[in-house]
């Protein structure tokens, strides 16, 4: 094959990809069209947005609000626009920031059929995505800020890296994970990322009365804490596999296990760190901080695991290309199909299904980066290798 013919069917393919996200989000727009209401969170980002601006507490309704009050400023501008046009505009810019993702991404990656691995990547990531594009929620935004912040953190772009990861704070609190992480390695991050935060933390006070933007982080705080010993069933994290499983954890259990795990992420990325190539490196520490906020939030649900999605189609779409990683990539594709096929197929039989499924397919991902990083260091060394 020619250069010229290679370069055309490369374009193809990152047409094809990106056609699939586009036909996705048109289905989704006339259903939104048509009742903008049903089967989304758009409505609380707005009634959060409304309480904001009249300086009433964001947290009143104990099941509604889950998010620090920097993102009932950040939706303002979409709360500003008529309904359903903000609304769709929120999905649009959440699918731009996955598919921004693995653009920046498969620049620092360079591998050699790029519009292969866009598609690829694009193809596995689309199913477990369709719900938080359907429903509004921010997960799919947060799975693209980290692909965003992996490829900048692999760049050694450290002012963007620290943007990157304050924003994804502001959009979901669970960021906050990521931040913990990522300058126990790289270090050029912390003081660009001390002052992102500093930056984020004033933005309420920027935008409200001081004492009105202080009662709001203190309900925060006591919301957000209130939640973090749920054990309600609709839940989708490792308790849910559990409860699945006929066991169960004490709150105070479930808090230690959690804190345990999140001491052996710790222990996993430090190890890993020195000892992986960019940019498989930040792709490592997604996957780890991802991975856990999946098993290990209580409050994970059946459409987070869109969150993961990216980056785990991104490693997918890497370790199918070589052929000594090709069983790793498989099971990286395997958990993205499962995850946004398997629930749909069976929710008749039981609506359970994905509650117990995508944590034990999580879990899986956990035992396989756990043993390839204990074992050798680097989980892509083949691949960087290549």
């Amino acid at each position: 094959m020619t250069s010229t013919d290679a370069a055309g069917r490369s374009r193809r393919q990152y047409a094809l990809g990106l056609g699939l996200w586009l036909l996705a989000l048109a289905v989704v727009a006339v259903m939104v069209a048509r009742d903008p209401a049903r089967r989304s969170v758009t409505p609380v980002f707005h009634l959060a947005s409304e309480r904001w601006w009249a300086r009433s507490d964001l947290y009143q309704d104990p099941r509604g609000y889950h998010y620090l009050p920097q993102f009932a400023v950040l939706f303002a501008p979409f709360h500003a626009l008529p309904v359903p046009a903000g609304d769709l505009l929120w999905r649009a810019l959440s699918v731009a920031g996955v598919l921004g993702g693995f653009a920046a991404f498969l620049r620092r990656a360079r591998p050699e059929r790029p519009g292969a691995f866009f598609l690829a990547a694009s193809l596995l990531a689309l199913a477990p995505s369709l719900g938080a594009v359907r429903n509004g929620q921010t997960n799919l935004a947060f799975g693209g800020l980290c692909l965003l912040a992996a490829a900048s953190l692999a760049a050694e772009r450290w002012e963007a890296s620290a943007a990157w990861l304050a924003l994804l704070v502001a959009v979901k609190p669970l960021g906050l994970v990521l931040v913990l992480l990522a300058p126990c390695f790289y270090r050029g991050l912390r003081k660009p990322l001390a002052a992102a935060l500093a930056l984020l933390a004033a933005v309420p006070f920027l935008a409200a009365p001081p004492g009105y933007a202080a009662d709001q982080y203190r309900s925060a705080w006591a919301h957000l804490a209130g939640w973090s010993g749920t054990t309600e069933n609709r839940f989708a994290d490792l308790t849910a596999l559990l409860r699945a499983a006929g066991a169960s954890l004490a709150p105070a259990a479930a808090l230690a296990l959690r804190a345990a795990a999140a001491a052996g992420t710790l222990v996993l990325w430090l190890r890993a760190a020195p000892r992986t190539r960019e940019p498989w490196r930040a792709l490592t520490l997604v996957l780890l901080a991802t991975t856990y906020l999946m098993l290990f939030n209580p409050m994970t649900e059946k459409n987070s695991y869109a969150i993961v999605a990216p980056a785990y189609a991104v490693a997918a779409a890497a370790l199918l290309a070589r052929s000594a990683t090709r069983r790793a990539g498989w099971l990286f594709a395997f958990v993205l199909v499962s995850e946004g096929v398997l629930p749909e197929l069976l929710w008749r039989v039981t609506r359970d299904f994905g509650l117990w499924w995508d944590p034990l397919t999580a879990l899986a991902v956990a035992a396989g980066l756990t043993a390839a990083i204990v074992r050798r260091g680097d989980p892509f060394a083949e691949v960087a290798a290549a």
